[in-house]
């Protein structure tokens, strides 16, 4: 009978401890704020001198992940597309730019470190083709003290008053619809 009851004590205990690991490990949201700033202290000190540049002009977003930007084309393969929409996700952007009532996004700005290295610079390439191709403007600054509000506005203004112009003159793909002799229903805000 002792036994027994020895038996049962220690399958209790035994049972006692899987269930307090079990309920340990069972969290529903293990999540804890990380102890980091969205921005280092260098891109937190560019970010006030680019609003103080064109702040009035632009909204300014900071850690934009490229895939929230640029996707894309149809018509390619789908080893092409699944490689190049993960290129994409693995980027993020220092600053995007974006229009300050419609935001839509004018530019993409990257200050890189003061010494750039090979890694840096095929990145540099890799975002500089694909904002390219997206017709956006990539523009680069090094870290380091020493810009003027009023030269990095008119920068600004300018590589995206050139990227515009430089949209406005590629000719848009036209609706197979129209080119058929149709109508294009969506051109016009107001349903016939």
């Amino acid at each position: 009978m002792e036994l027994v009851l020895l038996l049962f004590v220690v399958v209790l205990i035994a049972v006692a401890l899987i269930a307090s690991r079990m309920s340990e490990n069972y969290v529903p949201y293990p999540y804890k704020l990380k102890d980091v700033s969205l921005c280092t202290a260098q891109e937190a000190q560019f970010m006030t001198l680019l609003e103080k540049a064109v702040g009035k002009d632009f909204r300014i977003f900071s850690r934009v992940r490229l895939s929230d930007i640029v996707s894309v084309k149809p018509g390619v393969s789908g080893s092409v597309q699944k490689d190049a929409q993960n290129k994409a996700n693995q980027r993020i952007l220092d600053y995007v730019l974006c229009d300050i009532d419609t935001l839509q996004i004018k530019g993409v700005i990257e200050l890189e470190p003061a010494t750039s290295n090979l890694t840096q610079q095929k990145r540099n390439l890799f975002l500089k083709n694909t904002l390219a191709a997206a017709g956006l403007p990539f523009l680069r600054f090094k870290a380091k003290p020493g810009y003027r509000v009023a030269d990095l506005h008119d920068y600004i203004h300018g590589k995206i008053r050139q990227a515009e112009h430089l949209r406005a003159a590629v000719p848009k793909a036209e609706n197979p619809a129209t080119q058929e002799g149709g109508t294009d229903r969506h051109s016009s805000p107001v349903a016939a």
